[in-house]
């Protein structure tokens, strides 16, 4: 059996103010997420196994003909169900997949806040039916033929997002989601007492906003894009101790500490068990 799976990337959301305000403009963001990076894994017969790093949040929807199993740390999930919320992450989600294309939606911190009233922080490391976060919006999707279900996905999310709004969230909170998910991404700040001062908030109340949207504390998060994109250095100077220096690690003992943290494992064994999951060839790692 040929098996294919759609990879999107974890990264957030683009935002205007930390709002997006018509179901064309979020139809296309999602779009974005699954256009951006479309990796497939051809398999002769049988189940495959696939490792997702640690990152932010994610809808995966499993098509009626396929059979997935999971574990993150040491949770096992022996069959999702066909819409499944994988919540934030920081350990690798290991998938066992048998049957045809599965397709990825990564969530951001604010389409966190408008799809489910239930905290980040409640799902974190674990995989839970959408329907138990209140997501209803994408029931039946996964009985659609193949082709169709990511468009049909991205639709109904779309109206769901603008359905909802910020109108849990007040102009306050939205922007500071918005500005930490910013400063994430830009990967140049590593303590969580800086990120604070960035975005003009506490620290109390920068963590209280991490825990509710993004699942982890501040530090947490800047230490986990750190890591990964330091680790994606690391894999493309042919695991070079010294390439991983401008990611602020202060020597090969630091960043394996994190590694153990982040992966459980050293970075070269993570690495070469991907290799041969992937047919013996490396997956490329990207940054969230």
């Amino acid at each position: 059996m040929d098996v294919t799976m759609l990879i999107v990337p974890m990264r957030s959301t683009t935002t205007t103010d930390g709002v997006l305000v018509t179901a064309r403009s979020v139809e296309g963001e999602l779009r974005s997420r699954i256009d951006a990076l479309g990796i497939v894994h051809p398999r002769s017969t049988g189940a495959f196994e696939m490792s997702r790093l640690p990152g932010t949040a994610r809808i995966l929807i499993i098509p009626e003909s396929t059979r997935v199993s999971a574990r993150i740390r040491n949770r096992f999930y022996d069959r999702l169900t066909d819409v499944v919320v994988v919540g934030p992450s920081s350990r690798p989600v290991t998938l066992q997949i048998e049957g045809a294309p599965l397709v990825e939606i990564p969530l951001s911190p604010l389409d966190w806040a408008r799809l489910t009233a239930v905290a980040a922080t409640a799902v974190s490391d674990r995989i839970v039916a959408a329907q138990d976060l209140g997501i209803k919006c994408l029931d039946g999707v996964a009985d659609r033929e193949a082709n169709d279900i990511a468009q049909l996905a991205i639709t109904r999310l779309a109206d769901a997002v603008v359905a909802r709004g910020t109108a849990s969230l007040d102009a306050t909170t939205t922007t500071l989601i918005a500005q930490l998910t910013a400063l994430i991404d830009e990967g140049l700040v590593y303590d969580a007492a800086t990120a604070a001062e960035q975005v003009s908030t506490t620290a109390h109340n920068l963590r209280r906003i991490a825990l509710r949207w993004f699942g982890f504390p501040p530090k947490t998060l800047l230490m986990r894009r750190r890591f990964i994109a330091a680790l994606g250095r690391f894999q493309e100077t042919g695991m070079d101790f010294t390439a991983i220096t401008q990611f602020g690690y202060f020597d090969a003992s630091h960043f394996l500490r994190d590694a153990n943290r982040f992966l459980g494992t050293t970075p070269r064994r993570y690495l070469r068990r991907m290799g041969g999951s992937s047919g013996g060839k490396a997956a490329s790692i990207r940054t969230v």
